[in-house]
This record gives C-alpha cells, structure tokens and sequence, in this order.
C-alpha cells in the first residue's frame, strides 16, 4: 500500500482531495474477517478402494505391508465469507495441530466460499456418527483458528487510517517540494489541491468500495475543511439545545423559518467579503456557496415519518457534486409527542440506507456515510434530531 501511494503522481493528485484518496486506499486494502459456519456444512461420499495395512505382513516376509480393501471416501464443504488470503497466514496466537483441506473455493459475486474436506475410511468403518464427528471436528478447528486471525484483523483495520493518512501526507508533502522547486525553476505546473480527510467512522458491517479518483478537468475541490464541518454541527447542536428548552416559541415556525433561525445563528459565526457566508439555497437548505458550487449543505426538515427523511437524504444528492462531500440533515419534531420513537425511526432509517452509521456525543446525533445508488458517491453526513413538540399545540400522533 505505502509503494502504491509512494508512486501517486502529481497528475493523480491534483484536482483530487485527500479525502478521496485516503477512503480509497483504506477501503482497498482494509481486511475481511472470516466467518467460517460449521453448522451449515455439505456432505457427501462415494465408493473408494482404500489401503489397509496387513498385520501379517510383520510376520510373512512376502506379505504385502497394505491390501486394497472396499472403502469410502467422504467430503464436506464448509461455507465462509472474508478474506482468503488469512489462511494462508499463522495468527499471533496460534492453534498447534496441522490443517488439511483439498482446497478452497473463493467467495464470489455475493456467494459464500467453502472449505473444501474429505475423510477415507474402510466400508467396515464407516458410520454416520464417525463420519458427521470427523467434519464436526475439523470444521471447528478452522473457525477457533480464525477467530485467532480475526483479531489480528481487527488490529491491522484499527490501524490502517492513520498509516494510511501519514503515507498519503508523506506524498503530498514530497509532491509540495517538488512543485516548489519547479516553481523556482519557472517550470509551470499545477499546484496539488489537497483538503483534510473526513472524520474517521467505525467500520460497520455493510463495505463501502471507493472509485480511484480521478482528476477532474473542470472543477476544483469545494468541500469544506473537517475542522470547520465540525465547528458548523457543533454550533447547529448547541443551538438546536437552546431552542429545545423553549419549545412554544417556536409553534408557529414551519420548516423555511426553523431554517431562517438556524442561518441566521450560522452567520453570526462566519463572515467573508462577499456577505453572508451562509445562504438560502433551496425551500428548506441552507448552503455555502464557492465559485458557483455548494461546499457545505444542510437540509432542515420536520418530521414526518422515515420515508420522508430517506427521501431528503436522496433530495441531498441533486445538490451535490462529486467535491461536494460533507452535509448535515437537521431534523425537527413537531407532531410526535414520543420523541424516542422519532429516534427510533432515524436510527432505522440510518440503518437501512448508510453505511457506517455511529453516534455523536449524545443520543439525537448521528456520523454516517451515504453512497449514491445511481453513480457511487459518497457524501460524509451528520444528521441532527431535535424536539420542538409543544404539548399546548403538538398533535399527538406517532
């Protein structure tokens, strides 16, 4: 991975962003764990010859030392999902005792693999009990011994952001110089654009797979800063708060003058030489805008169930680019007076559509990743809940 990333040229990396290149990387090289299920194993056998040793052979010299004796010979076929390659390593911690397989079956277009066994025994022998306990046994052996490897998996994934960051920094830094001495030299070349990585998310079971980026001929990065997205869903939070704890002031505001509040608070943050850094986009979003382009979005919606705070979610995509990446959806409850079912319904719905869905700081907000169905982009989302039902004016419902 590091000589992969020491190689990236300055064509590669200009008009691209760190961020780009650090997901695709880690979810390039981030390793599968093993799943191996015994209990969902195949047997089956046929006729054999198998040898047998000849006890008369030790005392009759022209005895042959093993005979040819009726026989079967039994196979079994263990499912898995995860990464082959782990067993062809030994994990830290390690079972003594030898592994046998005839072979392995990769996992494939959404298939399980299978670990492949086989057991010869005299027709004399065989019997279901010692055949199924063979397999039993053996089968077991390899799900012990991966969940060994599992740990030295979920180790090196621990890992692999931050080497990830420090050997695409490393690159950045080297292509800098080497911009630099061209520069000095009067050589033109363009400038390596990069922007900080989006906040790292725990791995969740879904995978996201991540396109190598590609230089863009007509647009330049215009996602935000990770420190300033932070600072932004932090102040949406704490205002979010205080509006909370006055929930009647705000029962005749619908979703544009929830959002009017919630811009005007924004601004009072941020200021630049053109006005307002923070600007009325659309009905209900708020936008900052950059050369014609959004480089942040926040939809702002009350709630009305989860197919339509899915459909926003979905509505986030027509805004964006492929450089627009971090947004918010601040959602408001009005009409639920069972605010941890308007929870539940947003953690459902996280559930269902994004990958890598982790909680932040409290209970009512959410760090997630969305990718884009139609065309494979990737927008890093927090989504904010906050409750405005008013008991006076609420309607109950759920």
């Amino acid at each position: 991975m590091k000589d992969e990333i020491s190689k990236l040229t300055s064509r590669d990396m200009d008009r691209t962003s760190r961020d780009e290149w650090v997901d695709y990387f880690v979810s390039k090289y981030e390793v599968e764990p093993l799943v191996i299920q015994p209990e969902a194993m195949s047997i089956d056998f046929g006729e054999k010859t198998v040898k047998q040793y000849n006890n008369w052979a030790r005392m009759i010299p022209d005895e042959p030392e093993y005979l040819d004796v009726p026989g079967i010979r039994a196979t079994c076929k263990v499912p898995f999902t995860g990464d082959t390659g782990l067993f062809r390593f030994t994990p830290t911690t390690s079972t003594i005792r030898p592994f046998r397989l005839d072979r392995l079956i990769d996992p494939s277009n959404g298939h399980a693999g299978y670990v492949c066994l086989s057991y010869e025994m005299t027709q004399r022998d065989a019997t279901a009990e010692a055949i199924k306990g063979h397999f039993n046994e053996e089968a077991n052996a390899f799900k012990d011994e991966a969940e060994h490897a599992n740990a030295d998996v979920a180790s090196f994934n621990a890992s692999l952001r931050s080497e990830v960051e420090k050997a695409i920094d490393k690159r950045i830094d080297q292509l800098d110089k080497l911009i630099s001495l061209r520069q000095d030299l009067n050589l033109p070349l363009s400038v390596v654009k990069d922007a900080p990585m989006a906040k790292p998310i725990v791995p969740a079971r879904k995978k996201l797979t991540y396109p190598r980026p590609q230089p863009s001929e007509t647009e330049c990065s215009y996602s935000i800063t990770d420190a300033d997205y932070r600072h932004i869903t932090d102040i949406i939070d704490n205002f979010g708060s205080s509006m909370e704890c006055a929930p009647g002031s705000y029962v005749p505001f619908g979703e544009e003058q929830l959002r009017d509040h919630m811009l005007s608070v924004l601004n009072t943050h941020y200021e630049n030489a053109t006005g307002e850094t923070f600007r009325n986009h659309g009905k209900t979003d708020i936008h900052i805008p950059l050369e014609n382009h959004s480089s942040y979005i926040a939809e702002c919606k009350v709630w009305h169930g989860k197919k339509k705070f899915l459909d926003a979610i979905e509505q986030l995509f027509s805004y964006t680019t492929w450089r627009d990446t971090k947004v918010s959806v601040i959602v408001f409850n009005k009409e639920v007076s069972d605010f941890q079912k308007v929870l539940s319904g947003i953690q459902e719905a996280l559930d269902e559509r994004a990958i890598g869905v982790g909680k932040l700081g409290g209970h009512t907000m959410w760090s997630c990743r969305i990718q884009n169905n139609e065309d494979g982009r990737i927008m890093h989302a927090t989504v904010h809940a906050f409750n405005l039902y008013y008991s006076g004016h609420g309607k109950a419902n759920a």
